[in-house]
């Protein structure tokens, strides 16, 4: 596929981020490093002050405040996410960044039962003082706010978890650590049992060396599911439930070395399969012939015209070379768009993808999924194929649609009242029997 691969800058007003006070929002988790806004969670001790300086605590005239100004001052606390966090690296306050320990704020990474911030314990002795056990925070004991009593918009590099399992991405985290702790942990987990999950090696393994390493930021309210489902969709791999355990399974069908780890796909078929496995259609004949009146051919095909095919994908990131502002990542088959015209799709969302050449990486293998996946198949089997799963390959030989040990790869297994089974597979391009 010779597409050239390019990123654009959202425009500012797509990017913009503004922090909030609101009771009752969900608590992100912050995998890897990515950027978040704040939510207020503390404010109180607003105070005025005639004259000096301005400090360097962010504020809209910090630094080389007027003398004989007032100057205002407030304490707060902003909620970041789920702990505990390794760090917070950069800092955006209104329009500036700054380094996070150049600011005048302390930073509670989240530990289970950490001690309240001691400046709130001593200025606020009439309320309970929190910890906010679990949940990573800073605070400005006092913020300096310079000349306006106004709070800035406030911004934080969070440094989450799993970052830097591989040398090779030290900020990004491997989607198979992320799937094992949004299921399982103690806290704020889905309170999946870990015996139900079933071993992910494989999945991060591939992860790893085809560079699709991730820094998501969850902080919609939406269920697991759809988080996972989007996190398998950008790392070109599947979700199955085999027996009582989910797996990741990954669509890749050639072997990867890079990043210092080697992944083999699993191309073995299990089943070599022919006229004497498939079952007839209901109502259909097949003693008389495909070509006989009423009857039908065991295997049916679903053939996608390529000019329909997409053939220029994008994918939208949060680029961390860019204060992580939105931008695109656009692959194309420029043989395809010649051939059929353009033919393009909405981009598709992906803001843990922190870094262009993963998001670039990401979209080539949903476009070429889209481009080279063009006949899908259905077949019926009996009951003895009942340990058949989805991902599974098996071999089809079919003379009415001139098939001969044709790998496929299965997508869904229906089974029907009477016990037997109803195929749906792909076809696997560039891979033989």
């Amino acid at each position: 596929m010779g597409g050239l691969t390019n990123a654009s800058t959202s425009s500012n007003l797509q990017s913009f981020r503004y922090q909030t006070s609101e009771q009752g929002a969900v608590i992100p988790i912050c995998y890897g490093w990515n950027r978040i806004t704040p939510n207020l969670i503390e404010y109180f001790g607003l105070a005025a002050n005639g004259g000096g300086k301005g400090g360097k605590g962010g504020g809209p005239s910090g630094g080389k405040g007027k003398s004989n100004n007032t100057q205002y001052s407030v304490y707060v606390a902003f909620g970041l996410c789920q702990g505990p966090i390794a760090g917070v690296g950069q800092t955006w306050v209104s329009q500036g960044v700054e380094d996070f320990a150049s600011t005048d704020l302390s930073l509670y990474a989240g530990a289970d039962a950490q001690a309240p911030d001691p400046v709130f314990e001593t200025i606020d002795t009439n309320t309970p003082v929190l910890g906010y056990s679990g949940t990573a925070y800073v605070t400005g004991t006092p913020l300096q706010l310079g000349s306006a009593p106004a709070l800035p918009n406030f911004g934080f590099e969070v440094e989450g978890s799993f970052a830097g399992s591989n040398a090779n991405f030290p900020q990004d985290a491997n989607p198979s650590d992320i799937v094992t702790d949004l299921l399982t942990n103690p806290r704020y987990g889905a309170e999946f049992s870990l015996a139900n999950l079933d071993d992910l090696t494989d999945y991060g393994a591939y992860c790893a060396a085809a560079g699709l390493m991730l820094s998501p930021v969850l902080d919609r309210e939406q269920e697991a599911g759809q988080y996972l489902s989007d996190l398998a969709t950008v790392t070109n791999s599947a979700i199955l439930w085999s027996g009582n355990r989910l797996k990741f399974v990954p669509y890749g069908d050639a072997a990867l070395a890079a990043n210092g780890v080697t992944w083999t796909p699993n191309l073995t078929p299990l089943y070599s399969l022919d006229d004497d496995d498939f079952l007839p259609w209901e109502g259909s004949d097949r003693t008389a012939g495909a070509s006989a009146p009423g009857s039908q051919d065991p295997v049916t095909v679903t053939r996608i015209n390529p000019a329909d095919a997409t053939n220029w994908l994008s994918l939208e990131f949060a680029d961390r070379a860019n204060y992580y502002d939105f931008a695109v990542a656009a692959v194309f088959d420029q043989a395809a768009i010649d051939q059929f015209g353009l033919r393009m799709e909405a981009a598709i969302e992906a803001h843990g993808v922190c870094q262009m050449p993963i998001a670039a990486t990401a979209a080539q293998l949903l476009l070429q999924r889209r481009q080279y996946i063009r006949n899908t198949y259905r077949f019926q089997l009996g009951w003895k194929y009942c340990l058949l799963e989805p991902m599974d390959i098996v071999l089809l030989t079919d003379a009415g649609l001139g098939l001969e040990a044709a790998p496929v790869r299965i997508t869904a297994i229906e089974e029907n009242d009477n016990g037997d089974l109803t195929i749906d597979a792909e076809e696997i391009p560039g891979v033989t029997g």
